[in-house]
């Protein structure tokens, strides 16, 4: 059976010497009469984490969890940093396993150990910091292993500088991996012509079918493709999909790309010029042309931070859209010469069109998404971030796509109410972004009765919503009180200490909240939240951002102690939190009483997902 657990807070070995002096306790001996086979059972249907909890309870418990965990084939454990010993724990007698991930950051190359399984077909490993004999044991017994994912912590010059660059690393995979199909290699994002001699382009396996790359520079990845007829096998040959992380996206490699990667189903371009790109280095209409001529592309994502593509105008979108009829997600930012006639021209190009996003639209406006039901009858996901000609009519617009599951309008300022009144009338929606949006409390209303299925709300930076606006939201008439499993309500200024006794009280399902900034956050709302789910004997927070709430006291960390916060794995905190003397507990102490919790002072978003840094455990 498979099971794809969030996260592991302890391990069933870690709790010996408590499950046996529970066990003589009346539950414990009820559970131990028990079958065995009908334990395993039951714990092989929890997540990691519930069935380490159980383990704990009794000596029955803990040998079935032992059963159940080594017979999982599918464990990530992102959501915390494990240290070597738990990570044994978990993975010990474990042969079944083919899909891991894992954060890295307490670990070393040792892990590879427990790590590198026979029977793993694919494998995350993210924030790691792992040298040559780490890769040499994972290209050594992970020989069918079909998918790696790197995400490195640390610049390349730092650790792989002495041997030959981090090529040279991954060359113990390439040959003992000889059925390797998707390889993803991130770096923190510094300037991409720092990697060039790092990334090992011209030294990637042949068999590739999925390649991405973060960061490269276009001089290097122009290597990857070839100016003459070969008859040996090359990676062009298998490649489907291709994602660059560049310094500057050219007309040369577009073309370079689409004249040699015949199967290309999947492409992502991304670059971040410092200042503006002059001709040839840079993207054109022509290179537009050149990427319709990939009749069989399904995905395509063009992104350019900091910077826009100015030589790009509706000229190069109607030509993309003509050659281009089978997309079913596009990407796009930083096209500032677009208008709505060419993403018309895109939306109206084929009925398979599911995933639409536009970053940065200057021009994008309410015209562009008129009839979108009918363009795209089959359209789950819009995203339209930053736009800032875009009102309530596009909300008004979307209404009728009762197809849509993910609606995102973050930066849009002229959102307001009446487009909220929409939107509730979704009834597959599940995220839900209004960051920015000029919404009242008279908008939440609305939305809390509706019947929308929202899981994942976002309404940082919405300045005239309240706490009375949250109470509204919660304790409507619609389920959104039920099925709400992570909010953001940071960097609004009138949440008090009522809305988090609301969330408390209505919404004791919720996974991940997000405080950031709400200045009127008391010591009393910490108490409230950490005392939530008391009455069912489970808390399900497991993420906390409370990142430059100023009205928490000195000692606020005490709150957090157990048993309060029961399940927390990450909490967002200012750094002042973190270099703060004379308070009790301090941060050392608190994470020694909570193994499984990781403390963030770097003012990263939720859970640290779009940075790589070291964890606070180092200090």
């Amino acid at each position: 059976m498979e099971k794809k657990p969030r996260a592991a807070a302890a391990v069933g070995g870690g709790g010996g010497s408590r499950g046996e002096a529970s066990g003589s306790s009346e539950g414990g001996g009820l559970v131990e009469r028990l079958p065995e086979a009908l334990l395993v059972e039951v714990l092989g249907r929890l997540e990691v984490d519930d069935a380490c909890s159980a383990a704990a309870s009794c000596r029955a418990l803990h040998g079935a969890a032992a059963a159940a965990i080594s017979a999982i084939t599918t464990i990530d454990l992102s959501a915390f940093a494990p240290s070597n010993a738990i990570l044994s724990r978990i993975l010990e007698g474990n042969g079944a396993v083919r899909s891991l991930t894992v954060n890295c950051s307490l670990l070393d190359d040792s892990a590879a150990s427990v790590i590198a399984k026979v029977s793993l077909r694919e494998l995350s490993l993210l924030k790691c910091s792992f040298t040559m004999s780490f890769f040499m044991a994972i290209g050594e017994r992970c020989r069918n292993l079909r998918s790696l994912k790197l995400e490195v912590a640390v610049a390349p010059d730092v650790l792989y500088s002495r041997y030959s660059g981090f090529s040279t690393c991954l060359a113990p995979i390439y040959a003992g991996c000889i059925y390797l199909e998707t390889l993803w290699v991130k770096f923190p994002l510094l300037d991409p012509h720092t990697a060039d001699s790092e990334t090992g382009l011209p030294f990637l396996p042949s068999n590739l079918k999925e390649l991405l790359l973060q960061p490269a520079s276009h001089s290097r990845a122009k290597t990857v493709f070839p100016r003459t007829i070969s008859l040996k096998k090359h990676i062009t040959d298998s490649l489907e999909s291709l994602s660059l992380v560049l310094d500057t996206i050219t007309d040369e490699l577009v073309m370079l790309i689409t004249s040699n990667v015949r199967n290309l189903v999947e492409l992502c371009l991304e670059d971040e010029p410092v200042t503006q790109p002059n001709l040839p280095e840079d993207l054109t209409n022509v290179g537009l042309q050149a990427l319709g001529l990939c009749h069989n592309l399904r995905h395509l994502s063009l992104t350019r931070r900091y910077c826009d593509f100015k030589r790009v105008n509706d000229f190069g979108i109607l030509m993309l859209a003509e050659g281009c009829k089978q997309l079913r997600a596009i990407r796009l930012s930083g096209f500032s010469k677009v208008s709505d006639a060419g993403y018309a021209a895109l939306l109206h190009s084929g009925k398979d069109l599911k995933k639409f996003e536009v970053s940065n639209g200057l021009c994008l406006s309410d015209l562009a998404c008129l009839d979108l039901d009918k363009a795209a009858p089959n359209i789950t996901e819009v995203r339209l971030l930053n736009c800032s000609l875009l009102t309530s009519d596009t909300a008004i617009s979307l209404a009728p796509c009762t197809t849509l599951k993910v609606l995102d309008l973050s930066g849009c300022k002229s959102i307001a109410d009446s487009g909220l009144v929409s939107i509730s009338q979704l009834p597959k929606l599940t995220l839900l972004d209004l960051a920015g949006a000029d919404i009242t409390d008279a908008g939440l209303s609305a939305l809390g009765n509706g019947r929308c299925l929202i899981s994942s709300l976002c309404l940082r930076g919405c300045r005239r919503i309240g706490s009375n606006g949250i109470a509204s939201l919660l304790c409507g008439t619609g389920t959104i009180n039920k099925t709400l499993v992570s909010l953001d309500i940071g960097n609004v200024p009138r949440i008090s200490c009522r809305a988090v006794t609301v969330i408390a009280k209505n919404c004791e399902q919720i996974n991940s909240l997000c405080l950031r900034n709400c200045l009127l956050i008391t010591d009393s709302s910490l108490e409230v939240l950490g005392s939530m789910g008391r009455d069912s004997n489970k808390c399900s927070l497991r993420m906390l951002d409370l990142a430059y709430c100023s009205k928490l006291s000195r000692n606020f960390l005490r709150l957090l102690e157990p048993p309060l916060f029961r399940g927390l794995r990450w909490l967002g905190v200012g750094k002042n939190v973190v270099q703060r003397r004379g308070c009790n507990p301090t941060v050392a102490e608190l994470l020694e009483r909570k193994p499984g919790l990781t403390i963030c002072g770097n003012a990263c978003d939720m859970g640290c997902r779009n940075k790589c840094h070291p964890d606070i455990r180092f200090l």
